[in-house]
């Protein structure tokens, strides 16, 4: 248990200098890096190859396809990959009750003939998706754009889908290929109003919505919290929305403004996930897309 701990720790920290970035431009071989939530087991080219994380850097370049079965599930996806000598392709599915309530991304590499430029192409499920990358409009998908090198963010928005962000960093000389799925929303049917007979004289009752409006902001005279705390950093929206667990699919509990901060609970936060006291004995999860940990 200490040890899978201990190489799943690494593989996630390595990944955030990895996941999206060059391995080495000199390299004939290529890496692939494959994770899941919940974990699962990873079939490469019809090849067992173990359980999420994998990683692996001695591939060769080649398209490859990429199986992957949710272990308390058994719920399955695959999809193919390019891998390109010298860089990393990530590939992660993020699994849901069932198929469409799950999500996905893969980030590839193309090499570009001028080794200055740099661009991103995207493709999503569902198309036309509302782009954003680093908090500015970029139109919908399908999309090539040139881009600066460096780290990003992109955020993608789509009626009836959960919302989307995907950390990547885009290298000089290559374009970064980011196909993504999208999670539908759980929709509930409004009930038709049952009307009563004109001999009860009586009115249909109307049906109750609630809706999740940003909690107050913060006073600036409020007491500075025991660090470690977290930070809610400027979003695209104007809030960011507080989850129920780690995930994009899970129930939204609250919205926090830009600026306020909140107790930190390190069990259960991970990369890309921070647990906060949103209010009173209150806890949830927000994304560390916009979210700063302040130690």
């Amino acid at each position: 248990m200490k040890t899978n701990l201990t190489r799943l720790i690494a593989i996630i920290s390595f990944s955030v200098f990895l996941a999206g970035c060059n391995l080495n431009p000199f390299a004939k071989k290529a890496g692939i890096q494959v994770t899941s939530h919940p974990d699962a087991n990873v079939v490469i080219n019809g090849q067992s190859v173990g359980k999420t994380p994998y990683y692996s850097e001695n591939q060769k370049p080649g398209t490859y396809t990429v199986q992957m079965t949710a272990i308390d599930s058994g719920q399955s996806w695959e999809d193919k990959v390019s891998l390109l000598g010298g860089t990393l392709t990530t590939v992660n599915r993020e699994f849901g009750d069932t198929p469409d309530k799950s999500h996905s991304y893969t980030l590839s590499f193309e090499k570009l003939s001028d080794s200055k430029d740099a661009s991103v192409s995207i493709v999503s499920l569902p198309a036309a998706a509302t782009t954003s990358i680093d908090g500015k409009p970029q139109g919908f998908t399908p999309l090539n754009l040139d881009i600066d090198a460096g780290p990003h963010v992109f955020t993608f928005t789509a009626p009836g889908y959960e919302d989307k962000i995907i950390n990547a960093s885009v290298q000089a000389g290559y374009k970064l290929v980011l196909n993504f799925t999208m999670a539908a929303m759980d929709i509930t049917p409004t009930p038709t109003p049952t009307l009563a007979t004109a001999s009860a004289g009586l009115a249909p009752t109307p049906t109750k919505t609630t809706a999740i409006t940003p909690l107050p902001k913060q006073a600036t005279s409020s007491a500075v919290l025991t660090k470690p705390y977290v930070q809610i950093l400027t979003t695209p929206t104007g809030w960011l929305k507080v989850r129920a667990s780690a995930s994009t699919t899970a129930d939204e509990l609250a919205k926090v403004n830009p600026g306020d901060t909140f107790a930190y609970k390190a069990d259960g936060s991970t990369t890309d996930w921070y647990q906060i006291e949103y209010t009173t004995s209150q806890w949830g999860f927000v994304s560390s897309s916009y979210a700063k940990l302040v130690q």
